[in-house]
């Protein structure tokens, strides 16, 4: 069953307002699990490098992050979700994983996907690499 916008936003407060682990106090990802994080005997940064969004999901359950709350912030639905957690389905498509990573601010080069053309800033004259790839940070938008 998929979940409405306002139950998905309702599902977030709840859980941030219990003080549910995971939860940073304005309703996102904490940046530093996809790097130093670990889950079922592996790092989070392997998960991710393999896009293994099944073991991303089962990661924030633990956190204790709900299905409704996993949907909402990845836009997805609770059905899909689930789907993924049960191994039933693999999220394959670039502009799923694209979003996923963008949602939940994980950085894109750890999911092996490219940064955006105009996340590339100049550097200075005469310097050997005068391009520098600057990750594209938008806020969370829970759909």
């Amino acid at each position: 069953m998929a979940m409405n916008t306002r139950a998905a936003t309702t599902a977030v407060v709840e859980a941030q307002s219990t003080g549910r682990p995971g939860w940073r106090a304005h309703g996102q990802a904490d940046p530093n699990w996809w790097i130093d994080g670990h889950f079922g005997g592996r790092s989070l940064a392997d998960s991710l490098r393999q896009r293994d969004i099944g073991s991303l999901f089962r990661f924030l359950k633990s956190r204790g992050w709900s299905q409704a709350a996993i949907a909402a912030a990845t836009g997805t639905t609770e059905n899909q979700v689930r789907a993924v957690i049960q191994g039933r389905q693999r999220v394959t498509s670039y502009d799923v994983l694209e979003r996923i990573a963008e949602r939940l601010d994980i950085p894109r080069g750890l999911m092996g996907l490219a940064y955006e053309q105009e996340c590339l800033s100049a550097g200075n004259v005469g310097d050997p690499q005068p391009l520098a790839v600057q990750p594209c940070r938008r806020g969370l938008t829970v759909a």
